[in-house]
Formats: structure tokens, sequence, C-alpha cells
């Protein structure tokens, strides 16, 4: 990770507190979510994410598109909008159509989701592409503090309109980061990333080059 980088994921040293008054304001609407269950499980979630992440990049090899699902299969839904994610940030596609790792964003990317607290549900998402329809995917608002640039953008009226949590089971666009989560049979897996959080990841990675 380049020095810019880490001076943009330092923690600021005052805390942000009309994010975190956003954050707890909230506490009354999510008491359908349980914050501090759903947080356990998102930690592990990360820690296996991360894992396969690793594993993937250790790779000389190339992979095909049904190889490179199967490989994230435990953390990542397959043909899911998240897999398709995979695939356009981490790898570089070959002329045959097979798969290599490469860093792009990654630790711009980890750090982002190293830091994320679940805030919030914003229902099942209303997936409106076949393809792409694998099953329900919950909407998981993620409250994220890395930094003061961060603050910056997701309080900026350019790109949330305003920055709020929305009501429980409703989902609002531009309005709060997430993340679309396969919340079956226990384990999570991540199903897709709103434009709300990759845009605040490009951001921080522009601003880190």
């Amino acid at each position: 990770m380049t020095a810019a980088a880490v001076r943009i994921l330092r923690l600021p040293a005052r805390l942000c507190l009309l994010c975190l008054s956003l954050l707890l304001a909230g506490n009354a609407m999510a008491q359908d979510f349980n914050r501090a269950a759903e947080l356990a499980r998102y930690r592990v979630w990360f820690k296996d994410f991360t894992a396969d992440l690793d594993a993937f990049a250790g790779m000389r090899g190339p992979l095909t598109e049904a190889q490179l699902d199967e490989r994230f299969s435990r953390t990542v839904v397959p043909g899911s909008r998240g897999a398709s994610f995979i695939r356009q940030s981490f790898t570089r596609r070959d002329q045959d159509g097979s798969y290599f790792p490469q860093a792009g964003s990654r630790a711009i990317f980890m750090g982002v989701l190293a830091s994320a607290i679940p805030a919030g549900q914003g229902g099942v998402y209303p997936e409106t592409t076949p393809t792409l329809d694998v099953g329900p995917l919950t909407v998981w608002y993620m409250h994220v503090d890395v930094g003061d640039m961060a603050n910056t953008y997701l309080l900026s009226p350019d790109h949330f309109t305003p920055y709020r949590l929305p009501p429980p089971g409703k989902l609002e666009r531009n309005a709060y980061p997430f993340l679309l989560m396969d919340t079956r049979e226990g384990a999570l897996r991540l199903g897709g990333i709103s434009s709300e959080l990759w845009g605040l990841i490009v951001y921080l990675h522009n601003a880190a080059l």
C-alpha cells in the first residue's frame, strides 16, 4: 500500500460527530436489525473473503469464468453482481477469455470494507436483470469512516441527497453506501457493491495515486 493510501485510510484524530450522530439516530429505527450479531457475521465473512482474495492473488495459472466463480463461491454468490465485480476489479482477462489476478484498487477497497459496520437493512434488492437474478439478496447499509476525505465525500450533496440512513426495510438510492448480501443459511456471501459505495472507493483510490 502506498504512503498516500495509508494516509487516506488512517482514522481522523477527531471523530466525525455528524457521521456518528447519523449512525446512532438509526438505533430506534433498526430494531429488527441486530447490529452486534450482524457485525459478528460480517467480520467472519470479511476474514474469509480476504483469504479468498489472497489465495487468488497468489495464483499463476489462468482461470475460466466458471472456475473463478467456484474459487470465490464460499464468500461471493456465483453469477451475481458481486461475482461480476470481482472479475472487473481484480482480474485481467486474456484474449482467450481466461482470467489472471491483478491488484486494481484492492488496497483502498479492502481498507474501506475493513472499517465498515453494518448499520441497517433495506430489504430485498429488486433485481431487474434476469441474468443477474441469483436469488434474494438483502441490502445492507454500511457505515464507513476511513478518514476526513471519506467524510467529505459522504457529506457532499453532489453524491448523497442527503447522506442519511433510510428506514428499515426500505431501499433508497443516493442516501447511504450499501452492499448486497446473501444472508441465507447462516454464513454471508457478497452479492453486489452499490454505486454509492463504489463511488467512494474510486474517489479514495484516485486521491491516493
